[in-house]
């Protein structure tokens, strides 16, 4: 095999510039589409990640509370998510897999900071707190960096957190101390109330024990009766979700918080959600599969989403990647197409004579067809070896150069990074596409050289 090696290697090393330009060519297209890919694939990974924190891979619902619930919670609850919860945590095939198993539940209300005559509505998430955090954990591309906590504390059932548009819009900016946020003087009213008799009789009903010191706030919502229910809590903290809209409306509290707001007392509040946080991505189907056995086993009827369902952007994004390197590839593949091509066509005019002889030595056209496409093939694997090495180096080199960068959405600045170490489907797709390539940008120079008629070739000057 290496002797039948011999001949086209040293074909191709005997124009030294022309084979040397033709091999940076493919060398600097092997580079741009592993180092754009990765980077495509960094943004996408960093975006599913920034989701399954907050919304783990799966979540069980009532089923239609996703399309058409999701404007009336309580008509959607789940009655039996603690059982659920048991049987999803001891369930010997789901078990391996779960990292987090944790309730939600939705909350549509308004929120009042009556000393100053404001209020707005709001859109709430009652969680538990712990578990959130541990959610956040989760990292499963290994992205550097530190991990922010919630802003609700943990351990705490008579506590708030809002988004910083809340704050702004009920003038808790200079309270809360929050950063590029002042509250606007606004006309002076006649001093009145410091909050309607009907809410404040409401809210006084807590125990005075709960009542800490700190910014407070009233918060009204509908029951499941259609009684208006009202709990004052203290203000842990205003923080800033990276979207204006989610920033003016965001509300979090504790789980037995917002089950008292929606519920009431009664002994047996309902969630909206229940979610499967996994240690793996890849585990999603066969967890789903299972999920699904389990209730109807039991017949409950619910239904269980992934994470790219309850956030569509996610596959917008992914595919806005996907055109753009597919676009990127594209372009890369035409340069390498024609630069090989040309070398190839260059080398067969040059080589007439050569073809000639080797015509009248009894060679056939098939022989001659071979070794140059022979050649083309070395040129290919000889550009995209070296391009796939120097890219892995500048793979190395971004990730450890500690760059960052504010994504779409986020306030938070994450490592600039290229996932091409952890894409073996990436650095084999792009090495086998550019070596296609090379080989197609063969045939026609081979063609041409093997149907040379053998007397014109011999008096070929």
């Amino acid at each position: 095999m290496l002797s039948k090696l011999k001949l086209p290697l040293r074909n191709v090393l005997r124009n030294r510039r022309r084979t040397l330009v033709t091999l940076i060519t493919l060398a600097i297209g092997e580079i741009a589409m592993l180092i754009f890919g990765g980077y495509s694939n960094a943004v996408v990974n960093g975006v599913q990640t920034g989701v399954v924190r907050q919304a783990g891979h799966l979540q069980v619902q009532r089923t239609n509370y996703f399309m058409i619930g999701t404007g009336s919670p309580s008509d959607y609850g789940i009655a039996e998510y603690k059982q659920l919860m048991e049987i999803l945590r001891n369930d010997p095939v789901l078990k391996p897999m779960l990292v987090v198993v944790t309730p939600l539940l939705q909350v549509q209300g308004i929120a009042g900071n009556f000393s100053e005559g404001v209020s707005r509505t709001v859109s709430g998430n009652g969680y538990i707190a712990h578990d959130q955090n541990q959610m956040r954990q989760w990292n499963e591309y290994h992205f550097p960096g530190e991990i922010r906590k919630i802003a609700l504390p943990e351990g705490e059932k008579e506590v708030l957190s809002i988004g910083i548009g809340v704050a702004r819009g009920l003038r808790l900016c200079g309270q809360l101390s929050v950063p590029n946020c002042k509250d606007v003087a606004v006309r002076a009213k006649d001093d009145g109330p410091a909050a309607p008799a009907d809410i404040a009789a409401l809210a006084d009903a807590q125990p005075a024990a709960a009542k800490k010191p700190g910014v407070r706030l009233d918060v009204l919502t509908a029951a499941v009766n259609g009684a208006p229910n009202v709990i004052n809590a203290r203000v842990a903290a205003a923080e800033s979700l990276g979207v204006k809209e989610i920033d003016d409306g965001y509300l979090a509290m504790p789980l037995e918080m917002a089950q008292h707001l929606v519920y009431g007392r009664t002994s047996n509040p309902e969630v909206t959600s229940v979610i499967l946080q996994l240690q793996s991505t890849t585990q999603i189907e066969v967890a789903r599969q299972r999920v699904n056995q389990l209730i109807k086993q039991h017949g409950w009827d619910l239904e269980v989403l992934d994470y790219a369902a309850l956030f569509p952007a996610y596959d917008q994004i992914k595919g806005l990647f996907n055109s753009i390197f597919g676009f990127v590839s594209m372009l890369i593949g035409v340069v390498v197409l024609f630069s090989v091509a040309n070398t190839m066509s260059t080398a067969v005019m040059e080589r007439t004579v050569e073809i000639g002889t080797l015509r009248s030595m009894g060679v056939r056209r098939g022989g001659i067809s071979r070794q140059f496409l022979t050649e083309g093939l070395l040129i290919g694997l000889i550009g995209t070896g070296v391009g796939c090495v120097l890219a892995l180096l500048c793979a190395l080199g971004i990730n450890s150069a500690g760059w960052t960068w504010t994504p779409p959405n986020s306030i938070d600045k994450i490592p600039l990074v290229v996932h091409v170490f952890n894409s073996p489907n990436l650095i084999a797709g792009s090495v086998v596409s550019l070596l296609v390539l090379a080989a197609i940008s063969s045939v026609l120079p081979a063609y041409r050289a093997a149907r040379i008629p053998v007397v014109e070739a011999l008096r070929h000057v």
